[in-house]
């Protein structure tokens, strides 16, 4: 390995050759870097990602570039100035948008306006107190559906192992909630400014329980840490206890997401902030701790339905606290809450039925008995008639007081959704074991179509095509997540927040096993995963959980983990390898992509592994970043020897 010194040098005069080209382009107007190289430590396994800002009518030959300079990977996108100001100018304080800005680095504007929109922007100064407001809401609207998921693992599946999963996500999020909470700007690695302004909470929730055994005693302590933690900060809810209390009359959970986010700033796709995280289980969780009053009100679901459906609305009274909360241990023992909820779905699926527009419903949640608890918010998908006027794509209902979370696509999109869809995903495993509840077409009453029957667990089988690319797409996260649990490990020495790496990256390597096997990975696919190699599996997970984590240990993980890729690498990147073999000569990373056409796969992360492994050969090939470009930067490109004897 080579000296930090000499490899921080070699990644700043690879970003200095790049600018030093870019400037020579009339077209581009500044340079944006961001991620480790601005404001962390880089190390042999970085890369580095950057912003260019093009005059307004710049025509990019592609939206992503990757690229390569003096043997380092540069991840460089384009965007055009009046795109930048609205980007800039709309990141909310506190989000992940302003956190990636503040945390960068100009390296060179020759344009004043962007050098004022990016020093006004840019900044880490205080947060201002509305902004910080509305981002400690996103973040706990973000943070709840991990928290809830935790408790129904612990409570009703007795299943602590997954809890503690979940509880590593809530603590994600609780940390962001702290760190902005003292006016910090959080970046990606979260825990530990939080671990210094609140080391008792975090210790407790965080290294302790990282480095104990997963007891039911263990987790019930973190799990009434956590809310003890969120009681004693209700003024993370003001705004919408503000809002109720000016209102004077019960508003919907429409009216809460679009008024509260009326004047919001946008996120990177230029949606309100709440848009992507509505405050529907935020509402709903007051509702639950008793701290806000919960009622129902008509809605219809498009702009001709003829038959009402009711949702949510919420009034605050200022009677009830945390101190009125029910004891979240209990909420699942009650006995009658199966009955009510197959009863509610019953009475919800007739008046969905008599919607003429509405062509069939299907169930996406598990209602078995010992599968539901008093906060079980079933999940339903409505499939609608083609050239139905729809407001919103999801709502929160209600049914005889149980919530239910609606989703709505209209028939042609829903189709392009099923043939979209690769066997082996997310969406595979959820059809499979989902219901339809009715249907007035054929093509939902047979299932879907004939890679996606819903209803039918014989369809979670596999095809070759389908999985191939599956395996890719994950193997490629794998590397990049085992990427940086070596960095905390050989740079940071940090074992906690290595370990917590390596469960992202053994998720991602259940899959590939459950995959090789041609099952599709269900939600707790570490199970399954367990069941087909148990050696592997145990040796860099299950072994590990109870045990305090140290060097030895980590790294034996992460030699293994390397190991079990390097052992697969043939059927793992199998279509990568195809195609360079087949090619005969070298292919810039634009070729690879053309040539898979729609196959969202994750090549750039596949082909930077596989050439640090030596299994492919790096090159260099110049492109030109816009369509009217003088000059060109190098891309690179890649050679692959089937009979190369190191492999």
């Amino acid at each position: 390995m080579q000296s930090q010194d000499v490899i921080e040098e070699q990644y700043r005069e690879a970003v200095e050759m790049l600018v030093e080209k870019v400037q020579k382009d009339p077209y581009v107007l500044a340079a944006i870097v961001g991620g480790s190289f601005s404001y962390a430590q880089v190390w042999e396994k970085s890369d580095v990602d950057m912003e260019l800002i093009g005059r307004d009518a710049i025509r990019p030959t592609q939206s992503f570039f990757s690229l390569v300079e003096n043997g380092v990977n540069i991840h460089l996108s384009i965007i055009p100035r009046n795109a930048f100001k609205r980007l800039i100018e709309g990141a909310q304080q506190g989000s992940f948008m302003h956190s990636y800005f503040s945390h960068s680095t100009l390296l060179f504007s020759r344009d004043a306006s962007i050098q004022e929109w990016y020093d006004k922007n840019a900044n880490r100064d205080n947060i201002g107190e509305r902004d910080k407001q509305f981002q400690l809401l996103s973040v706990i609207a973000s943070t709840l559906p991990s928290l809830v998921y935790a408790e129904k693992q612990f409570y009703v599946n007795k299943d602590c192992l997954t809890s503690f999963l979940s509880l590593l996500n809530v603590v994600q999020g609780l940390a962001r909630l702290e760190v902005l909470l003292n006016n910090e700007i959080p970046v990606r690695e979260v825990i530990q400014p939080a671990l210094r302004y609140n080391p008792d909470f975090f210790h407790s929730v965080y290294t302790d329980l990282m480095n104990c055994e997963k007891n039911e005693r263990v987790i019930q302590d973190a799990l009434d840490a956590i809310n003890a933690y969120l009681d004693e900060r209700q003024f993370i809810f003001q705004p919408i206890l503000d809002y109720l209390i000016e209102q004077k009359a019960p508003r919907t959970n429409t009216e809460l997401n679009a008024d509260l986010g009326r004047g919001l700033h946008v996120n990177s796709e230029g949606l309100p902030e709440f848009e992507d995280e509505p405050l529907d289980l935020v509402c709903q969780w007051l509702a639950w701790k008793g701290i806000i009053r919960q009622v129902a009100m008509p809605i219809k679901l498009t702009a001709k339905s003829q038959v009402p459906v009711e949702e949510p609305a919420y009034y605050y009274d200022g009677t009830v606290g945390a101190s009125g909360a029910r004891d979240s241990s209990q909420v699942h023992q009650q006995d009658d809450i199966h009955a009510q909820i197959h009863q509610a779905l019953d009475n919800l699926t007739d008046t969905f039925e008599e919607d003429m527009y509405i062509l069939a419903a299907i169930l996406t949640s598990n209602l078995a008995e010992d599968n539901i608890w008093e906060k079980t918010i079933p999940y339903i998908t409505l499939i609608l008639r083609d050239g139905t006027k729809i407001k919103r794509k999801e709502y929160q209902l209600i049914e005889d007081g149980i919530p239910f979370r609606v989703q709505l696509y209209t028939r042609g999109d829903y189709r392009k959704l099923l043939d979209g869809a690769l066997q082996g995903s997310s969406l595979h495993s959820i059809l499979a074991e989902s219901r339809v509840l009715f249907s007035k077409d054929s093509l939902f009453s047979v299932g879907g179509n004939a890679n996606f029957r819903v209803g039918d667990p014989s369809c979670l089988q596999v095809g070759e095509r389908d999985k191939h690319s599956q395996l890719l797409n994950a193997a490629s996260q794998v590397t990049a997540i085992l990427a940086k649990a070596e960095k905390w490990f050989h740079l940071k020495r940090d074992m906690d927040y290595t370990f917590l790496y390596l469960t992202y990256a053994v998720r991602e390597l259940a899959r590939i096993e459950v995959l090789l096997h041609n099952e599709t990975p269900r939600r707790k696919v570490i199970y399954q995963a367990l069941a087909h190699n148990p050696s592997f599996f145990n040796a860099v997970f299950a072994d590990l959980i109870d045990k305090q984590k140290d060097e030895t240990m980590l790294r034996d993980a992460l030699e293994q983990m390397d190991a079990y890729l390097e052992e697969n690498l043939q059927t793992l990147f199998k279509p990568l390898l195809d195609f360079l073999e087949e090619s005969g000569d070298e292919r810039t990373i634009t070729d690879i992509f053309i040539h898979f056409g729609g196959r969202a796969l994750a090549f750039e992360l596949a082909c930077e592994w596989l050439a640090q492994k030596g299994v492919i050969e790096q090159f260099s090939a110049p492109i030109r970043l816009t369509k009217d470009s003088q000059t060109s930067v190098e891309e690179p490109a890649y050679y692959f020897d089937a009979n190369n004897p190191f492999l």
